[in-house]
């Protein structure tokens, strides 16, 4: 399912300044898409545009054909999934179980599918010790994992996470990041805000910067992230294989950067090659 805006400016008061200054871009279906800048960029504020929650002052919001300023946010809901940065704002069931079963219960989900789907998230995050219990009495990192599966129990056709990886250890995250390029390999697309670049880096092909409101890069991940210039510019910390390659150009100024990993490795076994053959 596309995602298109066109020249959408929006503000939250008509006295004050806009916090979307006319973004244009598209998001094909099954793209795997991140939304990075630092806090105030308007990221969050973009996202709520997708399902109605924020409608724009100016410009035109389209998901597919549909209009979302002509939509109900009921209806822009069984299209699309959100899960927000905080999971406080987004988690209410006596447990865990209920959590998950509350979409698909809401949207009439036949019993068996619900639990097969259910089933599946709870084996994919690893979280089956933690059905009985309260979200609220869960770590945060636990927390944001329910508020994801609870988001994708209801099987949308776009899914749209704010900050995801917050709280997670490495293991979680690299599991998170494989099932989010699984879910656009059976077609969805998927959209996420995160301040974590390596994460980033690793999973995400195609990233959009927004400084000031506005989108100051759009393109290949890889690109996007090894551009010190703009990472400076928007405010953004940079991949920690980027800062690894800078240290190294500052021992050896021949040193080439990059943030792919294997040319980063080959560039390293040759570094120390050349350490050698100047030592003996």
């Amino acid at each position: 399912m596309m995602i298109e805006f066109e020249n959408v400016s929006f503000r939250y008061d008509p006295k004050t300044d806009y916090v979307l200054n006319d973004i244009t871009f598209k998001i094909n279906k099954a793209e795997f898409v991140a939304i990075v800048g630092k806090n105030g960029a308007g990221k969050t504020t973009l996202i709520k545009h997708f399902n109605g929650l924020l409608k724009p002052n100016e410009g035109i919001v389209r998901i597919d054909s549909l209009d979302i300023t002509k939509e109900p946010i009921s209806k822009m809901a069984s299209i699309i999934g959100y899960s927000f940065q905080n999971p406080n704002h987004q988690l209410f069931a006596q447990n865990v179980k209920k959590e998950l079963e509350f979409g698909p219960n809401n949207l009439k989900v036949e019993e068996s599918t619900r639990d097969t789907t259910i089933q599946n998230l709870v084996d994919t995050f690893q979280i089956n010790h933690l059905l009985e219990r309260s979200p609220f009495e869960l770590s945060g990192g636990e927390r944001r994992l329910v508020s994801i599966a609870s988001v994708l129990t209801m099987n949308q056709q776009v899914l749209v996470l704010d900050e995801p990886t917050y709280g997670q250890d490495y293991r979680q995250k690299k599991r998170l990041g494989s099932f989010l390029n699984k879910l656009t390999d059976e077609g969805i697309t998927v959209v996420v805000v995160s301040h974590d670049m390596d994460f980033i880096l690793d999973f995400i092909p195609r990233t959009i910067v927004l400084s000031g409101g506005k989108i100051v890069a759009d393109g290949e991940t890889s690109k996007v992230l090894s551009d010190q210039t703009l990472l400076q510019d928007a405010d953004l910390i940079s991949p920690l294989l980027l800062d690894l390659c800078k240290s190294l150009q500052q021992i050896d100024d021949s040193f080439t950067i990059s943030i792919n990993e294997q040319e980063v490795y080959e560039n390293i076994l040759a570094l120390i090659s050349k350490d050698r053959k100047i030592s003996r």
